[in-house]
């Protein structure tokens, strides 16, 4: 058994982009309900994140957007960048969440939990100067950094959303402490379309520290971890000291948003996987949401990895 601490907070709710809008803040409380169906609920150590301060969300974004995102929260209408629409009290939704990622970095830190959820949490598109794919702030890169500055030079993040995670591997394309790497339909079909391709591989220092594993249209679990089975020698090549996966669950067949077709099985292999890899190289883990719009299935496809993560 793993200690396993999942950061929750009910002003979760509050990150909600409104009526007809795909990212709804009942998300979270939906998943809860299928924890608990799941009975991986009580188990994990639920714990309400404190809040960080700004000085931590400028390790990745601009003090320029931070105010930004603080004075539409203010007015409750604005626009903070490509699909994201600003709303009234957004700013205090969006800090919640990155706390979430950075408190439960800490508890790893501090050795209270051998793995940490924050299921509100993985915004991956988000650039350190706007907001992107309805992602405000980028907790991937804040955590990051924030880890680094913490004395950890050996970072992995693995990210298996539906889409590629371009916010994260700008942040890092030229940083070797940061091994990016992303699963993700072929950004041919699918946001965002500009970035995700295979050709792309880190630049100056970074070069050699990104991978990208473009996925079919329709991509089903075979194909999936067959892809997955290149990333585990990645990562017992690089042997990180810290690894923080996205685990989006968008490319399930059931959530409509992509076109892959990847049943529980693929997420069941793919976070058992991460643990025997974790047992291998004795590294940190914290585990970030991402993508997911369809009930039950999101917090059904969540909960199969959580209770991975706990057993081992």
């Amino acid at each position: 058994m793993n200690r396993t601490i999942l950061f929750y907070d009910e002003r979760f709710k509050n990150l909600d982009f409104g009526d007809g809008h795909p990212m709804r803040g009942d998300r979270y409380q939906k998943a809860l309900a299928e924890f608990k169906n799941l009975r991986i609920l009580d188990r994990l150590d639920l714990r309400e994140p404190d809040l960080i301060s700004d000085d931590v969300l400028t390790l990745f974004h601009t003090k320029e957007y931070i105010n930004l995102v603080k004075e539409i929260s203010k007015r409750g209408k604005g626009v903070l960048g490509s699909d994201t629409p600003g709303f009234k009290g957004v700013y205090d939704a969006a800090l919640l969440s990155v706390s979430a990622s950075v408190k439960a970095a800490d508890s790893l830190l501090e050795n209270e939990a051998d793995v940490s959820v924050n299921i509100c949490g993985g915004w991956h598109h988000a650039f350190e100067n706007k907001g992107r794919g309805f992602c405000i702030f980028n907790d991937i890169a804040v955590t990051a950094n924030y880890l680094l500055i913490k004395g950890i030079n050996k970072i992995m993040v693995i990210d298996y959303d539906a889409h590629h995670g371009d916010g994260t591997q700008r942040a890092f394309y030229n940083n070797s402490k940061v091994y990016t790497v992303s699963l993700h339909q072929d950004p041919q079909t699918f946001y965002p379309f500009m970035t995700g391709y295979k050709d792309e591989t880190g630049k100056g220092e970074g070069e050699g520290f990104n991978r990208n594993f473009p996925l079919s249209l329709q991509c089903k679990d075979n194909e999936f971890i067959q892809n997955f089975n290149e990333v585990e020698k990645i990562a017992s090549d690089f042997k990180p000291q810290f690894m923080i996966i996205q685990m989006g669950v968008d490319g399930s067949r059931e959530c409509l948003i992509s076109n892959m077709e990847l049943s529980p099985a693929a997420y069941d292999f793919v976070s058992g996987e991460i643990m025997t890899l974790k047992e291998k190289l004795s590294f940190k883990l914290l585990a970030l949401g991402g993508g997911g719009f369809v009930h039950p299935a999101l917090g059904r496809n969540w909960g199969i990895q959580i209770k991975n993560f706990i057993e081992g």
